[in-house]
């Protein structure tokens, strides 16, 4: 696979205005971040199996791959407010962009003024912080009388799985999202962690882009790599074989 890397010396990124080089920087991180999440999340719902144990396994790992991916994508939206709606960035750029990455936009402002709160609960009480010993309680109160809770131990302890610790955190994310139906709240859950990130992902890209080709230009070298697998047959198993030297 042939990639263009395109060299930037400090000297050349200390010409780009302030609030260019922060937005420059911190976006490019955020993209990276919502990049390897949502490769993570494909590779892990890549495997099909009928062995419950398993399914088990790939649901909690999946689901724990778009809490914390939630998490950074209202982290995200915090920046935008903070680095393109609270200076005159958006004033700049929004005219030059395309009318897709516009829409995205769009969407994102659309999404997050309706969903933020969810979103930033789910951030502050799940992803990087872990809940309170009040709150763990109460979770564990408001669990269902008929609920029956599952964990798996093993020798090696990478092979463990706390499944009932997650089954009481996803309770916490149903209340969040101000849902009485755990399967379709989860349904939900996934498919905005993927969408919200393709919009991420199309507007501050191409913003990236402008950027780089007002003050960096794209002189580049080719590169290359090894050809990279298929998307569709990587799959991010939870149980292996073996510990690692």
């Amino acid at each position: 696979m042939k990639l263009f890397k395109v060299a930037i010396s400090k000297s050349k990124l200390n010409l780009m205005p302030q609030n260019e080089r922060i937005f420059f920087v911190l976006f490019g991180a955020l993209l990276n971040d919502l990049s390897m999440f949502q490769k993570l999340m494909i590779f892990s719902t890549n495997r099909r199996t009928t062995n419950q144990v398993l399914r088990t396994a790939q649901n909690m790992q999946t689901l724990t791959l778009a809490r914390f991916q939630i998490g950074i994508l209202s982290e995200g939206y915090q920046l935008l407010q903070k680095n393109y709606f609270g200076n005159p960035l958006s004033k700049e750029y929004e005219p030059l962009l395309s009318k897709p990455a516009k829409q995205s936009l769009k969407n994102l402002k659309r999404y997050f003024s309706t969903n933020e709160n969810w979103m930033c609960s789910v951030r502050n009480r799940f992803c990087f912080h872990y809940p309170s010993s009040e709150e763990i309680e109460k979770l564990v109160d408001d669990a269902p009388a008929s609920e029956v809770f599952e964990i798996f131990m093993s020798e090696f302890f990478g092979n463990c799985l706390f499944s009932m610790s997650n089954a009481i955190v996803n309770f916490g994310i149903l209340k969040c999202m101000g849902s009485s139906d755990l399967e379709s709240a989860m349904v939900k859950f996934l498919k905005d962690a993927n969408k919200v990130s393709r919009w991420f992902g199309d507007f501050l890209g191409e913003c990236l882009l402008v950027i780089a080709n007002k003050y960096l230009g794209f002189e580049h070298t080719e590169v290359g790599i090894p050809e990279p697998p298929d998307i569709n047959v990587i799959a991010l198993p939870y149980f292996i074989k073996g510990e690692r030297n």
